[in-house]
């Protein structure tokens, strides 16, 4: 019996939300992003692919819950973007998206699209691991609170190089792998990237597309 066409699949929320990042994040390649939902003075997008991803950027406004509550569950994933700016925690992140899942009634995840892209497409280079490693036992871990105090001068003489980091990785998966080689120096780079994959969250929502993707395809198939 001939295969059935593949499913499609389409990535949509509002602008800024992250979408194109999600998209790299889940190597869509070929899955369609929608206009924005809230493009002003243009019509909603046509959501009719057999699996839609939803992107949230932080918490949901009047436009996500009105367009979310006229997709199929069953077809429909969202996806808590830039989980790193919920609260202090990843346990804040998580519970931001059980209270969404509840009050949506879909499956959310809570998701670093900008971390789980970077771990997909690069490598922690022996230039990273340096100077991780001469911030691993800052006395003040607040400096990972935010980009200005990370790259302060005052911190140290090597400026440059965490401007260079911070460009390569996002704040969060800096955070991450200090606390990381804090507790475990040795830490060759391949596990580090494996350790900053993790931390993105971005396991999870694959493993729920990949078995919604399945499910489109059998439905396509009958």
């Amino acid at each position: 019996m001939p295969a059935g066409p593949a499913p499609r699949i389409q990535v949509t929320g509002r602008a800024r939300a992250g979408k194109t990042t999600v998209r790299h994040a889940l190597s869509l390649i070929s899955a369609e992003e929608t206009s924005a939902v809230d493009d002003p003075g243009r019509p909603d997008p046509v959501l009719d692919a057999d699996l839609l991803i939803y992107v949230l950027p932080g918490a949901s406004n009047a436009t996500d819950r009105r367009i979310l509550a006229t997709l199929p569950p069953d077809r429909t994933l969202v996806v808590l973007n830039k989980a790193d700016a919920i609260g202090l925690r990843w346990a804040d992140a998580a519970a931001a998206a059980e209270n969404h899942s509840a009050a949506l009634q879909l499956t959310v995840h809570p998701v670093i699209a900008t971390l789980a892209a970077r771990t997909r497409s690069g490598t922690v280079t022996d230039a990273d691991l340096r100077t991780l490693h001469r911030h691993r036992d800052h006395p003040d871990p607040a400096f990972t609170l935010a980009p200005d105090l990370f790259t302060a001068p005052a911190i140290a003489t090597d400026t440059a190089d965490r401007q260079r980091l911070l460009a390569r990785w996002p704040l969060y998966g800096i955070s991450c792998a200090l606390i990381a080689l804090r507790h475990a120096p040795t830490l060759p780079a391949v596990t580090l990237l494996q350790i900053l994959h993790s931390a993105s969250g971005i396991d999870p929502l694959h493993t729920d597309l990949h078995h919604r993707y399945e499910q489109a395809a059998t439905r396509l198939g009958t």
